[in-house]
């Protein structure tokens, strides 16, 4: 089973940032920018979740499939405790989370409101989804 590490580098009174590598069974290696909630002692839709390592799988999301996208899948993150549906989806905004995981390629302002931001979310979902291969994998979040 591959294995991804989400390292916090930075928080500030409204996100975390940080990093996600993954070196597959065959050491290819995947890196990316992390984009969560600041840390509310793991209050629901509020807050990143604890550190500790979960494992994750690709399901579908019933809060983004709609009539037009029928069946969206992303990979949940499983046992998180006294949480559920938190997800590894396309976001580049703190503002557009609720306590799930976003990946970027960079981090910058993209806004204008000083606050950093991931860019290009929705390709860096995709590519982090293709190197994954929808298999299931353990998530050490640090």
């Amino acid at each position: 089973m591959n294995k991804a590490t989400l390292t916090r580098n930075s928080d500030s009174d409204k996100e975390t940032l940080g990093s996600l590598t993954v070196i597959s069974d065959n050491g290819q290696r995947y890196n990316c920018k992390t984009l969560e909630l600041l840390w509310k002692n793991n209050a629901s839709q509020v807050s990143c979740i604890p550190t500790g390592t979960y494992t994750c799988k690709f399901t579908r999301s019933n809060r983004l499939s709609t009539e037009a996208k029928k069946d969206v899948f992303t990979y949940e993150v499983q046992n998180v405790k006294d949480r559920a549906g938190i997800r590894i989806h396309s976001a580049n905004y703190f503002f557009q989370l609720l306590g799930c995981i976003a990946l970027g390629n960079t981090v910058l302002d993209i806004n204008g409101d000083h606050i950093p931001d991931v860019t290009n979310s929705k390709a860096t979902i995709k590519a982090f989804e293709q190197f994954m291969g929808g298999e299931d994998f353990l998530l050490e979040v640090k």
